[in-house]
């Protein structure tokens, strides 16, 4: 095994941009498996070689879905600059407004709910049929992105809670799942939006080769869940089992994104069956990755420093100041590299790709 010469560089990779700059390109290895294989093969267990990092991996968020325009969050080519930081409606014609300072968007401030009453959503709420989309054209402009060797990941925005909230605000929305008047009808609205997922995800499988859906669904707040466990095995679990079988019956994997410390709902989102837990740090993640690293992997990342340095001096600090970063990490997690995904920029940051390659490939080959 010579770590050296697989980390040759063969090529560098297409990418997209993300709000008009580049994202996802990036460097192609000498590497002995391809990273979706290897990826496949950690997700399950099976003779993977290293564990997953950045460079393995490329975002895609097509522009002519309006989630991911309102949501200012579109990974794509050839994006027209009235589409950046735009906001706008969404799949069901709710206002989003794009806030700078958040470097995101959120629902329009005076914005009409779409539900005053979840026992009448069906009155107001219209699910978007996909069909209308060309798809074809999706495919023809990303083909050399997504047909490549990479993990293509494709984020799914809003998800069931988060769906809930932006239909009818956050009171009213976490009121609903506790009161037994309006539960039969957050069921019922529950399951159709599962069956917008699976519609999404079959198109986003098929015309991006989507590999992981990156699943917003935010839990919790910085000091504690939502809401108690037994409410979220009540009204949320049952379906995003079904969002998990969705993507599981494609061959794609879920990388649940659901900030908050919400470590106390981790078995929840193991029964529902996701792979991937994205969470933040205010979480006692290394308590999740010893109690329940055999269940479910963890995306984790260093903290990575954007500056941009007036000259080489700076450079080099820079450099210097990410590394360090890396090398804490790394002291932190390296020995629970079987269960986490590591994550970064899009393009991949070489030092840390090569670090965590460096060390997992001699760790799993031992």
């Amino acid at each position: 095994m010579d770590i050296q010469e697989e980390l040759k560089v063969l090529d560098t990779l297409p990418g997209v941009t993300f709000v008009g700059h580049p994202a996802g390109a990036g460097p192609k290895y000498n590497t002995p498996l391809t990273p979706k294989e290897n990826f496949r093969r950690f997700i399950k267990g099976e003779g993977y070689m290293w564990t997953p990092c950045s460079a393995d991996f490329v975002t895609v968020m097509p522009q002519e879905l309006a989630d991911v325009v309102s949501r200012d969050f579109i990974f794509d080519k050839n994006v027209p600059e009235n589409l950046i930081h735009a906001g706008g409606k969404d799949f069901f014609g709710i206002d989003w407004e794009y806030v700078p300072t958040a470097g995101g968007s959120m629902v329009r401030p005076g914005n009409p709910v779409l539900v005053e009453d979840v026992t009448e959503w069906k009155k107001t709420v219209k699910f978007p049929n996909f069909d209308e989309i060309d798809w074809e054209a999706i495919h023809e402009r990303l083909k050399d992105v997504v047909e490549g060797d990479r993990v293509v990941v494709s984020w799914c925005f809003n998800g069931l809670f988060e769906r809930l909230i932006s239909f009818m605000e956050f009171e009213n929305a976490a009121l609903a799942l506790i009161d037994e008047d309006e539960q039969d009808s957050v069921h019922e609205l529950f399951s159709g939006l599962c069956d917008m997922y699976d519609q999404l995800f079959d198109k986003l499988h098929t015309y991006c080769n989507t590999d992981i859906i990156y699943f917003h669904d935010d839990w919790g707040s910085q000091r504690a869940p939502f809401f108690s466990r037994a409410v979220c095995e009540e009204m949320l679990v049952p379906y995003l089992k079904r969002v998990c079988e969705s993507a599981h019956k494609r061959g794609m994997y879920i990388d649940f994104h659901s900030c908050g410390k919400i470590e106390a709902l981790v078995p929840c989102m193991i029964e529902a069956g996701c792979d991937i837990w994205s969470g933040q740090p205010m979480n006692d993640r290394i308590m999740v990755l010893q109690n329940y690293g055999d269940k479910i992997k963890l995306n984790l990342a260093p903290p990575m420093r954007f500056a941009m340095p007036k000259n080489e001096e700076e450079a080099k600090e820079l450099a210097r100041k990410s590394q360090e970063d890396i090398d804490e990490f790394m002291g932190t997690y390296g020995p629970y590299m079987k269960s986490i995904v590591v994550s970064a920029m899009q393009a991949g940051n070489p030092k840390l790709y090569e670090t965590v390659y460096t060390a997992t490939r001699e760790a799993f080959a031992s």
